[in-house]
């Protein structure tokens, strides 16, 4: 099994469930921007917590494996779980932001790999890699950037990167944008 076919199986499954959820990660910020090696699935999803087993049971039916017990604490301590597929894992961030919401909102429908998937549009992908801030995600966001230069919403990315900034009392995120917009 390849990362493509774990890819190709959450997709379907998540598509089949009918789940609101975006592709983020490496899968996407080689799509959008530049190809790059990644070794996992990240999907962010609309999801209750409440309503977490549920979806795990209806993952296990579908193939995935995890450890229940497990993933409904981290879902509950952080807003995020992992199931496993073969010797792979795909990671779930459970949408906590308005941003997430507003991304999986705004969604695009792409195919990729025979397989129609939820990716977010560029310029919600490029807030979401730069909200962590670490190095990996800052370069996938140049990237997305510079591919995508004279075509982005400034607007709307300068908007929510100064929501951002303000909540989280602290400019890097705004300071990042409005550096990444000169690319």
């Amino acid at each position: 099994m390849t990362l493509i076919d774990v890819y190709k199986k959450v997709v379907l499954f998540l598509n089949k469930q009918k789940f609101n959820y975006i592709v983020i990660g490496g899968i996407p910020a080689g799509i959008l921007g530049e190809p790059r090696a990644t070794v996992d699935v990240d999907i962010d999803i609309i999801l209750n917590k409440k309503d977490i087993t549920g979806f795990l049971r209806k993952a296990e039916k579908a193939g995935f494996e995890f450890d229940e017990k497990k993933c409904v604490e981290r879902a509950k301590q952080s807003g995020s779980f992992q199931i496993n597929l073969g010797e792979y894992h795909i990671d779930f961030i459970i949408a906590s932001i308005d941003l997430e919401e507003e991304a999986i909102k705004r969604r695009k429908i792409i195919e990729t790999h025979n397989v129609k998937a939820n990716f977010p549009t560029p310029e919600d992908l490029i807030l979401l890699k730069i909200i962590p801030g670490r190095p990996k995600d800052i370069i996938d966001a140049e990237n997305i950037a510079q591919r995508h230069s004279g075509k982005l919403d400034k607007k709307y990315l300068l908007g929510w990167s100064q929501k951002l900034s303000d909540e989280a009392e602290d400019m890097r995120i705004y300071k990042e944008v409005e550096r990444l917009l000169k690319l």
